[in-house]
C-alpha cells in the first residue's frame, strides 16, 4: 500500500504533508495530493487528542494546540471502485481496488484513508447499511465538489442507545472521518449520518433526499461538522439533541426541513453558517444552549429563529456582539413567543418589528442563568401522562431548484446542480407554545387503501379552536411496540372502556388523518377524537 508521512505542526488546521512514493504516475500523484483532509483526521486519532469543551468565547477545537510540538504519523490508502472493484480479488491498490466501502472498512487497520471514486455506493453495489465508520480510518470521496459524484445511498437499522430503533445510512465512532460524499436515505425515516456520543470530523459533504434528517447528533458528541451542504431533507438538515456540544461551522443549509433543530441539553456552536428558504431557520427548545455567531439566517417561510420553553440560546452580549444576520423570513426574525427566558441578542442584524416575545435588543437585562445538566438524558424523559401536541404542516414544496445562488458566503461552497428529487411534504411538527414537544412524521407514501373507516361520531370538519386527539387500541407488547416505533412518546390510557395508546393531539385534522393512516400502513387501527 502507498504510504503518507505526515506532520504536525502545534495546531491541527496547519498541517504540512510529506509525499513518499517511488515513481507514482499522475494519477496516483493526483489521488495523493487530494487526502490532506483525511490525514488530518488520522493524525487526530493517533494523538487520541481529547478536545476541551467550547467556552462563551468560542474557543474552536480544530485551532487548539496538539499536546506534542511535533507528531509524525503514518496513513495507509485503500482505494474502492464500485464500478471495476473486487472485493474477492481486489487488494484495495489503485490499480486492483476493493468494490465496496463496506469491505474496505473491514479490511483497513487503523490510520487508514479510504480513498472512493465516483459512482454510486448502494445495496445494489454490494453495501451493507448502516456503514460504520472505523475508529482511525477517513472515508473520502471529492472534496471539490462536496461529494457530487460520489454518492451513497440506502440505509438499514441500527440501534440508538438514546432513541432505540433508527434506519440510518452511515454511523459514525470517535476518531473518524468522512469528506467529498453525498449521502441519501430515502428509507421511512431515513437518516443520513448517525452522530452518537463520538467524535467525527464531517467535512465537505452533501447531504441530500433523507426523509428524516440529513445528520443527527445525539449522546455527549463533540462532532465537529464543516463546511457540507444540506439540501431537500424531509424533517431537519441537522438535529442536535442530548448532551451534545459540536461544532456546526459553515455550512449550507436550503430547503431542509428546519435547517438546524436543537434539543434537550445539547450545546453547539453555531458559526458562519448560511441557512435560507426553509420552514424555519434554527429551532431551539428544551433545555438547550446553543452559541450562535455570524450566521446568516434568510428567506424561512415561518422563523428565522424559534425559542421555546426553557431555551437559552447566546445570541451575542455587550462584549461580544452576535454577528448574526436575519433577512426577509416570513413571519419573524427571533419568535420567542413560548420562551420562558428573556432572549437577548445584542450586536445582530435584526429590525424591531421582526421579533415576536421576549427579546432584548440591546441586552439591558442580566445575563440569563441556565439550567443545570442532568447528569443522564433520563431527565429529558416526556411524563407518561403528558400530552403531545402537533401544529400543521407547510404545503408541500419542490426541490427541482437547479442552481444555489450564495450570497456572503465563506469557504462553503455546494453544488451548482441539485439532485432531482420529487415533490414532497415536510412533516415536521412544532408546537410554538409552551411545553412544546417537536415530532417529526416519517416521510413515505402510502397506499392509497390505507385509509381506514373512522366511526362517524369521531370525524368532525374542521373548526376553529378544535384540536384532535389520536388513539390507537392495543392488545399486546408487540402492538405497543409498533406504537412507540412511531411515536417513541405514546404513553397508555383508557379511551371509552378499551386499553389505547394516546400518540398526540393535533391543532390540524389533516396532521391527525395522516397519522392514522401511518398506522394503518402498520396493520393498526388508529381513531381520531375531536376536542372543543
Amino acid at each position: 500500500m502507498l504510504q503518507i508521512e505526515s506532520c504536525h505542526h502545534r495546531k491541527v488546521n496547519k498541517l504540512v504533508t510529506k509525499l513518499i512514493y517511488p515513481e507514482a504516475s499522475p494519477s496516483v500523484s493526483h489521488s495523493i495530493l487530494s487526502v490532506s483532509f483525511a490525514l488530518g483526521v488520522v493524525s487526530i486519532a493517533l494523538l487520541n487528542t481529547n478536545f476541551n469543551s467550547a467556552t462563551a468565547q468560542i474557543t474552536i477545537r480544530s485551532e487548539q494546540k496538539l499536546q506534542n510540538e511535533r507528531i509524525i504519523s503514518q496513513a495507509n490508502l485503500l482505494f474502492v471502485n464500485p464500478t471495476i472493484g473486487n472485493d474477492q480479488g481486489g487488494n484495495g491498490s489503485e490499480n486492483a481496488p476493493l468494490k465496496t466501502i463496506t469491505q474496505a472498512l473491514r479490511t483497513a487497520q487503523p490510520d487508514t484513508i479510504i480513498m472512493l471514486s465516483p459512482g454510486t455506493y448502494s445495496l445494489k453495489t454490494g453495501e451493507v447499511f448502516p456503514i460504520t465508520m472505523k475508529q482511525g480510518v477517513a472515508i473520502q470521496g471529492d472534496t471539490r465538489n462536496q461529494g457530487r459524484s460520489v454518492k451513497i445511498i440506502g440505509g438499514g437499522e441500527y440501534l440508538s442507545r438514546s432513541f432505540g430503533s433508527k434506519n440510518v445510512a452511515i454511523v459514525s465512532v470517535n476518531q473518524a472521518g468522512l469528506s467529498g460524499v453525498t449521502v441519501t436515505n430515502t428509507n421511512i425515516r431515513g437518516y443520513g449520518l448517525w452522530i452518537e456520543s463520538s467524535n467525527p470530523l464531517i467535512q465537505e459533504n452533501t447531504f441530500t433526499g433523507n426523509t428524516q434528517d440529513g445528520i443527527s447528533i445525539a449522546g455527549n458528541a463533540t462532532a465537529t461538522i464543516s463546511k457540507n451542504y444540506f439540501h431537500s431533507n424531509g424533517a431537519n438538515g441537522i438535529t442536535v439533541s442530548g448532551n451534545a456540544r459540536p461544532e456546526i461551522r459553515e455550512n449550507f443549509f436550503q430547503k431542509t426541513g428546519f435547517g438546524i433543530n436543537i434539543a434537550q441539553n445539547a450545546a453547539p456552536i453555531i458559526v458562519g453558517n448560511q441557512i435560507q428558504d426553509n420552514r424555519s431557520g434554527i429551532i431551539v427548545q428544551a433545555n438547550s444552549s446553543p452559541i450562535l455567531r455570524n450566521n446568516i439566517i434568510q428567506g424561512s417561510k415561518e422563523d428565522g429563529l424559534v425559542v421555546i420553553a426553557q431555551a437559552t440560546p447566546d445570541l451575542g452580549n455587550a462584549q461580544e456582539p452576535g454577528g448574526n444576520q436575519f433577512r426577509n423570513n416570513g413571519r419573524s426574525d427571533i419568535n420567542a413567543k413560548a420562551a420562558k427566558q428573556v432572549v437577548s441578542a445584542p450586536g445582530n442584524n435584526l429590525v424591531r418589528n421582526r421579533l415576536i416575545g421576549n427579546v432584548d435588543f440591546n441586552a439591558r437585562t442580566a445575563p440569563i442563568v441556565r439550567n443545570p445538566v442532568p447528569n443522564s438524558l433520563s431527565a429529558q424523559k416526556i411524563p407518561t401522562n403528558s400530552e403531545i401536541v402537533f401544529a400543521a404542516p407547510t404545503i408541500p414544496r419542490s426541490f427541482n431548484q437547479s442552481t444555489v445562488v450564495l450570497s456572503h458566503g465563506k469557504n462553503n461552497s455546494q453544488p451548482s446542480t441539485l439532485p432531482t428529487q420529487p415533490d414532497t411534504t415536510q412533516l415536521n411538527y412544532v408546537r410554538i407554545e409552551p411545553g412544546v414537544i417537536e415530532f417529526t412524521a416519517p416521510q413515505a407514501s402510502l397506499p392509497s387503501n390505507s385509509v381506514k373507516t373512522l366511526p362517524p361520531n369521531l370525524y368532525t370538519s374542521t373548526a376553529k379552536g378544535v384540536r384532535y386527539r389520536v388513539v390507537v387500541p392495543v392488545a399486546n407488547d408487540s402492538q405497543r411496540q409498533v406504537v412507540r416505533s412511531v411515536v417513541p412518546d405514546a404513553f397508555s390510557k383508557v379511551w371509552q372502556g378499551r386499553k389505547v395508546m394516546q400518540v398526540g393531539i393535533f391543532d390540524n385534522q389533516d396532521n391527525a388523518s395522516e397519522m392514522i393512516q401511518i398506522f394503518s400502513s402498520k396493520g393498526l387501527s388508529a381513531f381520531m377524537e375531536p376536542l372543543n
